[in-house]
């Protein structure tokens, strides 16, 4: 009962203050930016350059009469490019010529431009402009860095194809174009595509592209923020001399620091709630995921506990605490890029939060493996407040 008074005491002192309501508006700002900002599908429209060496009917016949289900091109508005003066090498694989140009002149162009759209999704993927030489297409794809192609219509009506690479691709990349470009290679492609074995490991239970931005919400807004909270209410409690008056009342060492973090857990999980719900949905285990965002934010605050016993005052822990949020947000790395999650980062601490929180918001979760990652964060917990009562204990002299 003394840790439920306490608590109510300090929610309600805490309410009356900035810190209080940082974590709530963070998540407000962060939710609105993922709603406006953030599409659930990603978008990637690339762009290519197309140089057709034969009449402008055999063009226009290519792109619109070879979609069928895939998709289609559509005509839109003109493109202008302006080209500067340049000196180019390129070089002929085939036969090893090589070929230099040189141009002098200032010119803008008004490129002829195709919008493709997925039939499926209906999502644009890719713009095609049309260059009116071959000389403007190497000049336009110096300039902006496009892939190129040069399209030759043969008298049997049939065209060839040769892309234009820039010197800077591998060698697999280059074997891999070649393979797909070369016609003769085509039925032996499309035969290897029929005989690879497919084997389903699984439901498809990956987040779209704006809700994988919820672990890192859940770990490092709600808990590298409430570590900050917390170390903010610990050392502005010790500037003005109420952790020293504290030490004269009735009141435990632990029920004063437990008080805290709950505090701090209130306004955590509802920062939680207020990102979560919108953009998840009903998809999550809330059963799963609440007691989850719970412990990333408790094992946070006790860190904070810890931490914020070392210094007098809050100037001279900000450089500390910033170095240490910089450090535990480098595991973000590996949910930003998810092939990317080398050893070193595995071992670091917030990897496996961002791990568990992620589980609990997939519709088929590892419930194991949350579990396992919450009682290692509920044993961390216990030690840093052990570490944390006995640090306050020493410092107040009890």
């Amino acid at each position: 009962m003394k840790l439920w008074d306490n608590y109510k005491k300090e929610l309600k002192i805490a309410s009356r203050g900035f810190y209080f309501y940082m974590e709530i508006l963070t998540a407000v700002i962060l939710l609105a930016a993922l709603l406006l900002f953030v599409p659930a599908e990603p978008t990637s429209v690339s762009e290519e350059l197309l140089f057709v060496d034969g009449p402008a009917a055999a063009l226009e016949q290519m792109l619109v009469q070879t979609p069928g289900e895939a998709g289609q091109y559509v005509r839109a508005e003109d493109t202008k490019v302006r080209l500067r003066p340049m000196d180019i090498t390129y070089y002929n694989e085939q036969t090893g010529q090589q070929t230099d140009l040189s141009f002098d002149d200032k010119k803008t162009l008004e490129l002829e431009t195709w919008e493709y759209y997925n039939a499926a999704t209906g999502m644009q993927e890719k713009t095609l402009y049309i260059a009116p030489s071959l000389n403007d297409m190497l000049r336009l794809a110096q300039t902006k860095k496009w892939y190129a192609t040069t399209v030759q219509i043969g008298e049997d009506g049939l065209p060839s194809y040769k892309l234009l690479l820039f010197g800077s691709e591998s060698d697999r990349y280059q074997n891999l174009i070649s393979a797909v470009m070369g016609a003769g290679n085509t039925p032996a492609l499309q035969q290897a595509v029929q005989d690879q074995p497919v084997e389903t490991l699984g439901q498809d239970t990956a987040l779209d592209n704006r809700q994988s931005f919820m672990p890192l919400a859940v770990v490092i807004m709600n808990g590298l923020m409430g570590m900050l909270v917390v170390i903010s209410y610990l050392i502005i409690d010790k500037s003005s001399g109420l952790i020293r008056a504290m030490a004269l009342t009735p009141m435990h060492t632990r029920s004063y620091l437990m008080s805290k973090v709950l505090v701090v857990l209130t306004t955590s999980l509802i920062s939680s709630l207020v990102v979560t719900i919108p953009i998840m949905g009903t998809q999550p285990n809330y059963l799963l995921f609440i007691p989850t965002a719970a412990l990333v934010s408790m094992v946070a605050s006790m860190f904070g506990l810890w931490l914020a016993s070392f210094f007098a005052d809050i100037k001279s822990a900000y450089g500390i605490i910033f170095l240490m949020m910089l450090l535990l947000i480098i595991p973000a790395l590996s949910n930003i890029l998810p092939g990317f999650a080398p050893l070193w980062i595995r071992l670091m601490p917030t990897y496996p939060m961002l791990q568990a929180v992620k589980e609990t918001l997939l519709k088929t979760p590892d419930t194991g493996y949350v579990l396992l990652v919450g009682g290692g964060m509920i044993v961390v917990s216990g030690l840093l407040l052990w570490l944390s009562e006995r640090r306050y204990r020493k410092l107040l002299g009890v």
